[in-house]
């Protein structure tokens, strides 16, 4: 399977590119760069995997909750490549691919991931492993920090610089949890395993559908898909 993903919710970008067991990927350092560095990079990882736009399977993209430039950046991007080459489109989750890259990264095999979303608020929701693939527990929530809720039942980790962000009031949720990775940023490669999934499922979506979600659009929260 071949696959293109582009993550653009946090401070470090990512773009990669699947070619069956191979991986390659390239990451944007700051924000600033996303827009002018995004598809020459794309453009970059084809060429060296020597892999035309139209010969891929998928394109996924990080829809977000996260920033929301590098949302916008991300899904235009995706919308743009898939209009030109009639590729379907995947989006994921950005805080499911977070949970992902710490079960690849630090073998995290259940977390409750908390993004800092500013204005005194933070994205979060839980996540478990299944056959190497990380699945929500719940919803994806927007709400103050004090709201978080910890998992009560089992080991859980705790991943994402909403933990950094507002540690004194998280302070009660960082003791229960069995490790923290407040400083893990999502990576386009852990976007794969859900987007491959989905689209084993025919769960494509088209390019005018291929749109952020902000959650800040809603009143609380929003299901995670």
């Amino acid at each position: 399977m071949k696959l293109l993903g582009i993550e653009m919710s946090s401070s470090v970008g990512s773009i990669a590119l699947r070619c069956g067991d191979e991986i390659r990927a390239r990451e944007i350092a700051t924000p600033r760069e996303q827009t002018e560095l995004l598809l020459p990079l794309v453009h970059e990882l084809l060429a060296e995997a020597e892999v035309g736009l139209g010969a891929l399977d998928g394109i996924t993209f990080g829809r977000g909750p996260g920033s929301f430039t590098g949302l916008r950046v991300a899904a235009a991007a995706a919308q743009g490549l898939a209009l030109a080459s009639g590729v379907p489109l995947l989006p994921v989750s950005s805080l499911l691919c977070l949970a992902q890259t710490a079960w690849r990264r630090e073998g995290v095999a259940r977390a409750v991931v908390c993004v800092d979303a500013r204005m005194g608020e933070v994205y979060w929701a839980v996540f478990a492993v299944t056959g190497g693939a990380m699945r929500a527990e719940g919803d994806e929530r927007l709400g103050a920090p004090a709201d978080l809720t910890f998992p009560a039942a089992g080991p859980c980790a705790a991943v994402g610089d909403g933990f950094a962000s507002y540690r004194d009031t998280l302070a009660a949720c960082l003791a229960a949890a069995h490790s923290t990775w407040p400083d893990l940023k999502p990576a386009a490669e852990d976007l794969f395993p859900r987007a491959a999934a989905d689209l084993l499922a025919g769960r494509s979506v088209t390019p005018a559908e291929a749109l952020p979600v902000y959650l800040r659009e809603h009143t609380a929260w929003r299901r995670s898909s």
